[in-house]
């Protein structure tokens, strides 16, 4: 077990115990609750693990609210001795130190009332006893199902951009979570995606009021949940990141996981803790068979459903089982559910999929769940380092340590990817009609349009001082590569969607 841990510790790079800071074009942040492999980086792309300081971080975040704070968790437990055990930072005295300064805080949980058929040792959030008595909380009120969501929404109606923060990922705040078992979290900086969860948080609490009482008569759960949200999609650093919620009377998450596999050109990665819905797994085998690269990491609770069984017999050694990490917990469990479209194709739509929504017919139909899709290269990087390093970490200690090898495309006419926004700006993001390209440059400016399969579909001048206009109308909708050349030397390229 020794040569193990010194292994895994000489292969894997862990950092960060303070909150990362947003910048002018950085309002995505990931992280890892277990060591990642920066081996597998891009270029200052280097993924960042939180070893038991998720708690610290959320911390930091709670620290920085200066109006209102909406939290939607499943489960929250401060107790050091609780389940797998392991330290938890005071976040009760961050959230009621920000109460005291004058923030707005609602807290929708789980319910615990064995009286309402919930088995209490599940979710006692016994954290909620530290919280302030003054702040307002309020439990699901339908037994059919669970609100399983793990999101918290910070300054989300602040008219400064700089404010609005959504907190997501699978990490519930308790003992194990936070110390032992495999999660990830991402945060995002962006009033539109804030809003979007907001309207969310409000259909479940019944009421709009910021820090008021939930009203119970009005609050909505379950298959009950309207798509409140008519906007689902959201330009951030220039990618497109999704928002869908779950379950909702017109619409299907699966739908959604099951089109983004559809999409995927050379590799689906995943993890997952609950995996017993048949409709997720059927897409991923057919890729397979037509010669998709198809990774994955299961907790070994999933392992008596079909899904594994059918899995298990296409991706043989390709699919493994987490059964826990020396150095962690034996009893510990692979919580993340995520999953990598083409994590270093850059002629595809490199994505990764996240959220609270296990691959399951209770996510699916019952429980109350958040999910996103983030269409950004860098970000799928950053997770594809951490599911390299889980893979080699669980088939290691299986006794095989499994290093993978990159499925990479090279991008059209050999383009390398720049992101120098303060030269060349791209917007909208998604766009419709036209596209806007706004210059910084000097002397001759040329651009050309590529398909995803890298053929060339619109070239032309631009004028290297002005905002420039490219009509886009003509172009079926989907991904495309745009690259600007000055003066034959210096070259950046973007992505857009067209819709």
């Amino acid at each position: 077990m020794k040569k193990l841990v010194t292994l895994l510790s000489a292969l894997f790079i862990y950092m960060g115990t303070q909150a990362q800071i947003f910048g002018p074009n950085h309002h995505i942040i990931a992280y890892s609750t277990h060591p990642v492999d920066v081996s597998y980086a891009r270029p200052n792309n280097n993924a960042t693990a939180l070893i038991h300081k998720g708690g610290d971080t959320l911390i930091a975040y709670i620290n920085r609210a200066k109006y209102s704070i909406d939290i939607a968790l499943y489960d929250y437990v401060e107790d050091s001795l609780w389940y797998e055990g392991g330290y938890v930072p005071p976040i009760h005295t961050a959230i009621n130190n920000a109460y005291a300064r004058g923030v707005k805080i609602r807290w929708l949980s789980n319910p615990t009332d064995s009286s309402l058929g919930f088995v209490k040792s599940i979710t006692p959030n016994y954290g909620l006893a530290l919280i302030n008595k003054s702040i307002h909380t309020f439990a699901r009120t339908d037994t059919k199902g669970i609100m399983h969501n793990k999101f918290v929404v910070i300054d989300g109606r602040s008219t400064n951009a700089s404010y609005p923060i959504v907190w997501t990922g699978c990490m519930n705040w308790e003992p194990g979570q936070i110390n032992k078992d495999i999660n990830n979290i991402i945060i995002f900086q962006d009033s539109g995606l804030a809003h979007c969860y907001l309207t969310e948080f409000n259909q479940m609490w019944g009421d709009t009021i910021e820090g008021g009482a939930a009203n119970s008569a009005k609050a909505v759960f379950g298959a009950n949940k309207k798509n409140a949200n008519k906007k689902h999609g959201f330009t951030i650093d220039g990618h497109l990141v999704e928002a869908w919620f779950s379950p909702q009377s017109d619409d299907s998450t699966s739908n959604h996981i099951v089109s983004a596999q559809k999409a995927a050109k050379s590799e689906i990665d995943f993890e997952m803790f609950t995996f017993t819905y048949t409709t997720d797994d059927a897409q991923m085998i057919t890729a397979n068979k037509a010669g998709i690269k198809l990774y994955g990491i299961l907790d070994k609770s999933s392992t008596t459903y079909s899904p594994y069984t059918a899995l298990s017999a296409q991706m043989g050694a390709n699919l493994l089982v987490y059964k826990g990490l020396p150095g962690y917990d034996s009893n510990g469990i692979c919580h993340s559910k995520y999953m990598l479209i083409d994590p270093c194709d850059m002629v595809a739509d490199p994505l990764v999929l996240t959220g609270s929504h296990n691959w399951s017919a209770s996510a699916e139909t019952n429980n109350d769940e958040n999910t996103v899709i983030v269409h950004d290269s860098s970000i799928a990087n950053q997770y594809y380092q951490a599911f390299h390093a889980d893979f080699f970490a669980v088939s290691a200690a299986a006794g095989t340590g499994i290093k993978l090898t990159q499925v990479c495309t090279s991008k059209p006419l050999d383009v390398n990817e720049v992101n120098n926004t303060n030269q060349v700006t791209i917007f909208p993001n998604p766009a419709t009609n036209s596209l806007k390209v706004m210059l910084n440059l000097a002397g001759n400016v040329e651009y050309s349009v590529y398909s995803i399969t890298g053929q060339m579909v619109l070239s032309g001048k631009l004028d290297a001082q002005y905002i420039n206009t490219i009509d886009i109308n003509s172009l079926p909708g989907g991904m495309y590569l745009i690259k600007v050349l000055s003066n034959n030397t210096q070259e950046f390229t973007g992505k857009f969607i067209k819709q």
